[in-house]
């Protein structure tokens, strides 16, 4: 996405009821705060039109679009969903309709349907701000009275409530102090997410098409989960934020590894096309994740080489061939998730999850299906080691193992799915197998960065000397790896 004059930041805030206006009254900012604060507030008006589908799909995952007037912030404004008391929000320029920059942030909320006004709110704000000695923000408080209606209604909603938003120069545990004192003047933490969730209302909750307690509801839940993970580190990677890409590829790899070990709850030949197109997704993600952590793992390489062994200026000459891959795999997943291709992937998960292909166990009790997936998906861990021991080292051999990592990783993710219904011993067990696909993802690293050491070798880096020896070092890595798998280790 072009960032322009788009800026985001994050916020961290609580929203707090107003029982009544005698409470309100006996309200001392300075108190709540703990710190000196100026007598008379700030006092600001403002206007918020709120923007969203015809059928409220931003409302529904959380994500507010907003365009304010007045205040310091005026302009556009687009909230992702809280992590905690942390919100994302993205900030742009007052302007009539809303930048192509924000629109492309909800995409996978919006699915490029257009955004219509909504919800109209009106702010009074008056806001006391506390400050250290040296001037830096601790946090504010304010008090709104909020006047709103939804878009087309005549009727308005009309409360008060309190906001308390740290500063960058807040304590640790600064906001819990100030829910505290809140709370001993009758006080207490909102139970609505935002001002607009008042006038719009509850988000919509979706019923899984399965019996509670079935094989089916358990496998769903978790797909729905990973789904609505997948959409929210979407906005993410966009603003190229830290370890987003790799976690929006991971809830792909998840759900398409659901979609393989669970076939006797959804009917693998249906799902095939599904698991197909998430296989592509996590193609296209994978370059901007494994340039980010192929640098860093030949830095370490490069660190741990001999001084006198380091022969010209190898660390410069990775930054800039590191720095051109990275931006030729930031535009290519960006072109992918701008694509129609990834809003066909999104609708065909919605349509999975509202009728899913149910096969012949689907609607069994999970725990008399699930466990025996698990341990099926298991028992395809151990016969893909053992049909890589005894073979030379080479590249039959990495192949092998590869494939023995890839079934460990489905089996980690059949177990998180199925974890409602396992056993202390099954878990135990799994907990194991964990420790022996990190070994085998060791042993991949190896297989990766020897191919990349010999790419940057042949033309990339001009000193592959150095290269060579961080080479051996690979090499050695690798056959320790394969004498543990080998002996069981």
């Amino acid at each position: 996405m072009a960032v322009g004059a788009v800026v985001s930041s994050g916020e961290v805030e609580r929203t707090f009821e107003v029982a009544s206006v005698a409470v309100l009254a006996a309200l001392d900012p300075g108190e709540v705060l703990g710190r000196e604060v100026p007598v008379d507030p700030e006092e600001r008006l403002l206007e918020a039109v709120y923007h969203d589908t015809a059928d409220l799909a931003l409302h529904a995952e959380g994500v507010t679009m907003r365009r304010r007037t007045g205040g310091p912030d005026e302009g556009w404004h687009v909230k992702l969903p809280p992590v905690g008391d942390r919100r994302e929000e993205i900030q742009a320029p007052l302007a009539p309709e809303a930048p192509v920059e924000l629109l492309a942030l909800v995409r996978a909320f919006t699915r490029g349907r257009p955004v219509q006004p909504v919800a109209r709110l009106r702010t009074h704000r008056r806001a006391w701000r506390a400050v250290t000695g040296g001037g830096g923000l601790v946090a504010e408080l304010v008090v709104d009275a909020v006047t709103a209606c939804r878009s087309g209604d005549r009727e308005e909603l009309a409360w008060t409530e309190i906001e308390v938003e740290l500063g960058p120069a807040a304590p640790a545990g600064f906001l819990d102090v100030v829910t505290e004192r809140l709370a001993a003047r009758g006080i207490h933490r909102s139970a609505t997410p935002s001002k607009v969730a008042r006038v719009l209302g509850e988000r919509p909750v979706s019923v899984l098409p399965a019996p509670d307690g079935s094989a089916a509801a358990v496998v769903l839940e978790y797909l729905r989960g990973q789904a609505r993970s997948l959409r929210r580190w979407d906005p993410l990677v966009r603003l190229d934020r830290e370890d987003a890409v790799h976690q929006m590829r991971v809830a792909a790899r998840r759900i398409r590894s659901v979609l393989q070990s669970f076939r006797r709850v959804l009917h693998r030949a249906r799902t095939r096309t599904l698991t197909g197109e998430l296989r592509w997704l996590a193609g296209e993600l994978a370059p901007a994740r494994d340039t980010e952590v192929m640098h860093a793992r030949l830095d370490e390489l490069l660190a741990e080489v001999p001084h006198e062994l380091v022969l010209g200026p190898v660390h410069a000459e990775l930054a800039a061939a590191f720095a051109r891959r990275a931006a030729a795999a930031r535009d290519r997943a960006l072109a992918a998730l701008d694509g129609t291709r990834y809003l066909a992937l999104l609708a065909a998960l919605d349509a999975l999850l509202a009728e899913p292909p149910l096969a012949r166990r689907a609607l069994d009790d999970a725990d008399h299906v699930l466990p025996g997936e698990v341990a099926r998906a298991r028992r395809r861990v151990d016969a893909a080691i053992a049909a890589a021991r005894g073979i030379a080292p080479g590249a039959e051999l990495d192949t092998d193992l590869h494939e023995a990592r890839k079934a460990a990783k489905r089996l980690r993710y059949a177990s998180e799915a199925a974890r409602p219904v396992l056993d202390d011993s099954a878990r135990k067990g799994i907990r194991r197998m964990a420790a022996r696909q990190e070994q085998l993802g060791v042993h991949q690293d190896t297989v990766v960065t020897r191919a990349t050491l010999l790419e940057l070798a042949a033309g990339e880096v001009a000193h592959g000397f150095t290269l060579g020896v961080m080479y051996a070092a690979e090499v050695a890595l690798a056959r320790r790896t394969e004498a543990a798998v080998a002996a069981g280790a």
